[in-house]
């Protein structure tokens, strides 16, 4: 089945391949260049350089023959079997196609090599992960100067950092409590705001340690207190988190009774008035709140939380009882839709003023909201290599103070720590080795396509409208249709939306009908549907279609959760594949479930 592409836009296309082929060629005529005037200008000096000099090499390294062997057999391996992403059929997971110019700047720097840890690995990368830096402030809404960004492996290192820095900060101000130099700076502060104090006073508190000289001693001071206690605070998400969460709670020495996960709403959004109960609790009781963690477009299904109530109820902390909590968002695939309300100068447009023309996307006011309250949150994953249309590996931590960094800072002692003017990479991140190319990538996606609303507003705007085209095609309102076989009548197998689409996620249930069930013992019917299709796209990987699976919690189910179909829509879908969708996934229940009709 053939599907008709629209113009080239940003992305591979066949109009572009001889431009792309030629900007390739001159990338490499201009690293040999480099690569040659390297070697050759310094030779002069060198006593071993001369015509008759042999390097040492393995045995065999420069024979380009197996070079080319080598190449063209793991080309070919690739081209043959690589998950085929840019197909419109591929609504399985968060893997987009990549612009042009970001494949080509990644090639381009990866000949290099840069290392930004350090500018002395890297000069040209860091200067230009210190822009994607600035571009990531702006995009969640912080001045570039007072917050500060970094790129990651992904979604996993940004949040282990953003709750190491979390930890950290907790365990400050007990700490000044307790040493005899600094405890005046706390004097009078209640046992309760000492243990839950605001962040902003925790890093003025900081950094009045820091004017004082006693920073690393109190900072050591509240290292050893943290052992002591084998405990960092509570730590409260949305039972639907990413299980990253699960594995960074381990490493940080958390205890199955330090992590709380909070229930759902129905539509999949974290509770807050239940937040808000177990909150108050633990902060008028003085224990501490390691963190509240809001998702921005959670894995599974796209839900957008409440942020703004939840940053309200930090608000009414505050004001009745002087004590706060960290607020993270992981918004790792949601953030980059906060460009759908940007304009050009950075300013976030107002919910009925969205300059978002074509897309046909209508965003939840609440979604809006949630953005809008973005800037508030202390700290923000954002993963450029998804929703930004990067390639892996470019994950992204966003932090409101750039202060908050001094409390997982270290130095080398084998390489500079920047130019004082800008904070080096190296020393105030959980990675220490980065790729420069991830860097340059990034900055060129976001160079071709743009922050605002005409850029990555127009392509997430697009995704955002296709899910929400498909949730009313597979909507439990939409009025009963003729099943592909042409049942109509009983209670029969069908597909439903579990609920309207935050952001460009779907989860569909699939019924069973009467006397149903799975036909196979064990398994429930949105899984075997779900291992159809995916033996169907084996089949023929090409022109199928590729979904994923996702285990609501909260639904009934076997082990605590309903089994579904999940749909990531990473590209706009025009109607015509969308028929095809549905019409795929109608034939998949009807004989995955042994019926004759899959009417929703």
């Amino acid at each position: 089945m053939r599907h008709a592409r629209s113009g080239a836009g940003p992305f591979p296309h066949p109009d572009n391949r001889d431009a792309f082929m030629e900007l390739l060629r001159q990338v490499v005529d201009d690293y040999y260049r480099w690569h040659t005037r390297c070697a050759d200008a310094a030779a002069p000096a060198l006593p071993d350089a001369g015509p008759d000099a042999t390097p040492r090499v393995p045995a065999g390294t420069d024979d380009m023959k197996a070079v080319e062997d080598l190449v063209r057999e793991l080309s070919g391996r690739l081209a043959r079997a690589s998950t085929p992403f840019p197909s419109p059929l591929y609504l399985a997971h968060m893997t987009p196609d990549v612009p042009v110019a970001a494949s080509l700047a990644h090639l381009c720097t990866t000949l290099y090599n840069p290392n930004n840890v350090t500018p002395e690995a890297s000069p040209v990368t860091t200067d230009i992960e210190h822009q994607v830096s600035d571009d990531l402030c702006r995009l969640v809404g912080h001045p570039p100067g007072t917050g500060w960004a970094h790129l990651s492996s992904g979604g996993h290192a940004a949040n282990y950092e953003a709750l190491w820095i979390a930890r950290n900060l907790r365990s400050i101000p007990p700490a000044v409590a307790a040493h005899p130099a600094a405890r005046d700076l706390v004097a009078g502060v209640s046992p309760i705001v000492l243990a839950n104090m605001p962040v902003g006073r925790v890093l003025d508190l900081v950094e009045a340690l820091a004017g004082r000289g006693l920073l690393a001693e109190v900072g050591r001071l509240a290292a050893a207190r943290r052992r002591e206690a084998n405990t960092a605070g509570t730590l409260l998400l949305a039972r639907s988190a990413h299980y990253a969460w699960d594995k960074c709670a381990d490493l940080l020495g958390l205890g199955p009774s330090d992590v709380e996960p909070i229930g759902l709403t129905e539509a999949h959004r974290l509770d807050v008035v239940a937040l808000g109960r177990r909150v108050r609790a633990l902060l008028e009781r003085g224990q501490p709140v390691l963190a509240v963690v809001a998702m921005c477009g959670s894995s599974g299904e796209g839900a957008v939380d409440d942020l703004d109530a939840i940053l309200r109820l930090r608000d009414d902390c505050e004001r009745r009882l002087g004590a706060s909590f960290h607020v993270h968002v992981d918004a790792a695939f949601g953030g980059y839709y906060r460009s759908l309300w940007l304009r050009a100068d950075g300013a976030m447009a107002s919910y009925d003023e969205r300059p978002l023309p074509g897309s046909g996307a209508v965003m939840k006011p609440e979604v809006h909201a949630a953005f809008r309250a973005l800037p508030r949150a202390d700290s923000v994953t954002v993963d450029p290599h998804k929703s930004g249309h990067a390639p892996y590996p470019a994950g992204g931590l966003v932090l409101r103070d750039a202060r908050a960094v001094s409390l997982v800072a270290r130095e080398s002692a084998y390489f500079g720590q920047g130019d004082g003017h800008r904070l080096p990479f190296g020393p105030h991140t959980l990675e220490g080795a980065r790729p420069g190319a991830a860097a340059a990538a990034v900055w060129a996606a976001h160079r071709q396509i743009g922050l605002h609303a005409e850029g990555y507003g127009r392509l997430l705007g697009g995704c955002a409208a296709t899910a929400q085209r498909l949730h009313e095609r597979f909507s439990p309102s939409r009025p009963r249709v003729t099943g592909v076989t042409g049942a109509t009548a009983g209670a029969r197998p069908g597909i439903v939306s579990c609920f309207a689409p935050d952001l460009g996620i779907l989860n569909l249930s699939v019924r069973s009908g009467e006397g149903g069930g799975s036909p196979v013992p064990g398994v429930t019917a949105g899984r075997h549907v779900l291992d159809s299709i995916l033996a169907e796209a084996a089949a023929a990987p090409l022109t199928s279609l590729y979904v994923s699976g996702n285990t609501l919690t909260g639904r009934a189910g076997p082990g605590g959760g309903e089994q579904v179909l999940r749909l990531v829509a990473m590209k706009e879908l025009g109607a015509g594949t969308l028929d095809t969708v549905e019409e795929v996934l109608r034939a998949a229940v009807a004989r995955s479930l042994g019926t004759r009709g899959a009417a929703g």
